[in-house]
């Protein structure tokens, strides 16, 4: 009578574990190139200015306010900043003040009743008379579960009469991974030992 023994389950190698790790980071990259050809077009229009220094941006702008719900969403702090909540700052006394800072970036101020009340620095690129952000984005993977991609970025442009236009992109892609359960096939056979 020949005894059989339990045979091990195999160990996973840290070379399987690399190569899992390996296919996983190359998916989220293919997934973040994919999301930066998710970006601004710069058209041209008719009444745009030609840009050449950021410095042409320097100036200070209504924050527009409206009696609307989602009011301080449209406003110009809350699209330069890319804000998704909103803010404490009373957005009807606002007034927006933009200065050049170097080649890439601008300071925005936010002012109420002259008194500055916070600021802080765009970074981004002059391209063809655009000031173009730079991508702001949030990543949210759980492996195997779920999975998560915001971007979003605006670009600012001024027309022939010194307004100040905004053009803002809000991408969001996700994913699930379904789980399904299927039929478990487990039986158990007995057979009885026949005498010789």
């Amino acid at each position: 009578m020949k005894c059989f023994k339990a045979q091990k389950q195999p160990i996973v190698s840290p070379r399987m574990i690399y190569m899992r790790a390996v296919r996983y980071v190359g998916f989220l990259s293919a997934v973040l190139m994919l999301t930066g050809c998710a970006s601004l077009k710069q058209a041209r229009h008719d009444s745009m200015q030609e840009v050449t220094t950021l410095s042409a941006f320097d100036g200070t702008y209504a924050n527009p306010f409206s009696a609307s719900d989602d009011a301080e969403f449209s406003s110009l702090w809350s699209q330069l900043t890319l804000a998704e909540k909103l803010d404490s700052l009373d957005f009807k006394k606002a007034t927006i003040a933009l200065q050049a800072a170097g080649n890439d970036k601008i300071k925005a101020t936010w002012f109420e009743d002259r008194i500055e009340k916070k600021s802080i620095i765009l970074k981004g690129k002059l391209k063809d008379s655009y000031f173009v952000s730079q991508h702001k984005r949030t990543v949210v993977p759980i492996p195997l579960i779920y999975g998560q991609i915001k971007n979003s970025q605006f670009q600012l442009w001024l027309d022939k009469g010194d307004k100040l236009h905004v053009d803002r992109l809000q991408n969001r892609w996700g994913w699930v991974f379904l789980f399904l359960a299927g039929k478990d096939e487990t039986r158990n056979y007995q057979y009885r030992k026949v005498k010789e």
